[in-house]
């Protein structure tokens, strides 16, 4: 991730707590984890890694327009919750990426790799289906298209990351 757009990140943050509707948990735990972002960032940003197979870090400010977003819905707190998983992720793909290989590795990278994205999928579900006020059998067609479309999506991953220990 690039180190100029370390300042959108935390413009971004200010945005979703001025402007969402969070209560005090979410909104404490989203900014505690996008500070621990910044300082991994800077602390990471001259080392060298091995060959990514995924680079999750770049996608920081999405996922924090992701959180704008359902922090704008009316009840956003449980949503927001869920949320906080995919920064936690992102740095712990990150983190296992860094580290030299290991038996585990590819098994643990795509194993958070289906965390993050499945989360990620999950919520824009959520944030459509509670946005535009999906109900009944509308909102459960939205939750199949996604599924089977995050499904297929995950499945790739999964077969990246198996392809990319094979090298």
């Amino acid at each position: 991730m690039p180190v100029w757009s370390l300042p959108f990140l935390i413009l971004l943050l200010a945005m979703v707590l001025y402007f969402g509707n969070l209560t005090l948990a979410p909104a404490v735990v989203a900014s505690l984890e996008t500070l621990v972002a910044v300082v991994y960032v800077l602390a990471v940003r001259n080392r060298p890694t091995e060959k990514l197979v995924a680079n999750v870090l770049p996608l920081l400010p999405a996922q924090m327009l992701l959180l704008f977003g359902i922090s704008l819905l009316p009840q956003p707190d449980v949503l927001a919750l869920a949320w906080t998983v995919i920064p936690a992720a992102s740095l712990a793909y990150d983190g296992v990426t860094r580290r030299a290989a290991f038996r585990a590795r590819t098994s643990i990278l795509a194993g958070l790799y289906c965390i993050l994205w499945a989360d990620v999928i999950f919520l824009l579900e959520r944030w459509i289906a509670v946005g535009r006020g999906l109900t009944g059998s509308t909102s459960i067609a939205a939750a199949v298209a996604f599924g089977v479309v995050g499904g297929l999506f995950l499945f790739t991953g999964i077969r990246r990351h198996r392809n990319a220990a094979k090298e």
